[in-house]
């Protein structure tokens, strides 16, 4: 068994209780700054990829949103076509995987090929700036990012970077309102607080 199927084993086994109860937490988190930057909500159909116990995907069903999870091995992220058409899809999320693979070219291609225009792609994954020191400790972190990183990455492939603050989750946006200065490292220190980065690109309304 190599490194690959070894992570996914371990992501595969989690509590289905907690992982229900996280992934409602995120999913609202997403759908509350959707709506306060777009006076939209998140509805229509997901793509999750690196879905790991499909958590995610199981919770966008239970409220009406049909959502597609996909992970290795029975998907690699780097090489494989997503099975959808073009402008299909409203919303795709990558919870803590960009960091897993080398390459992101295929995957961000992908996902702005299947989104419909107006579509989102919601990212999170740590900030190297604030983690740099704990980043290598999981060994299958390949490729670090910090904000600016993953801002240039998103525009290179087409997508209008809407959202780019720590990773809160059920937080008061008034943490989002600091300044760039210290904003990151108090995220860092409140309870419940994180050294990541939530991220949302918008494929805009072009022809």
């Amino acid at each position: 068994m190599n490194l690959k199927e070894l992570y996914a084993e371990s992501v595969f086994n989690k509590d289905e209780a907690i992982s229900s109860y996280l992934n409602k937490r995120l999913f609202s988190t997403y759908n509350r700054i959707v709506q306060k930057i777009t006076k939209r909500k998140l509805e229509g159909v997901n793509i999750d990829l690196g879905s790991g116990d499909k958590g995610f995907s199981k919770y966008c069903e239970s409220i009406g949103i049909t959502s597609y999870p996909y992970d290795y091995p029975d998907f690699d992220i780097e090489k494989d076509t997503l099975p959808h058409e073009n402008n299909s899809i409203d919303f795709v999320t990558m919870n803590a995987v960009i960091e897993h693979i080398k390459n992101p070219s295929n995957i961000l291609s992908e996902s702005y090929r299947v989104l419909k225009r107006g579509g989102f792609i919601f990212i999170r994954t740590p900030n190297w700036k604030m983690d740099w020191k704990n980043f290598y400790n999981d060994p299958t972190h390949v490729k670090p990012y910090s904000p600016e990183t993953l801002k240039n990455t998103l525009e290179l492939f087409g997508f209008k970077v809407i959202f780019l603050e720590p990773g809160l989750i059920e937080k008061s946006w008034f943490w989002w309102k600091l300044p760039d200065l210290f904003k990151w490292r108090v995220a860092s220190m409140l309870k419940g607080g994180t050294k990541s980065i939530m991220c949302i690109g918008l494929k805009e309304n072009t022809i």
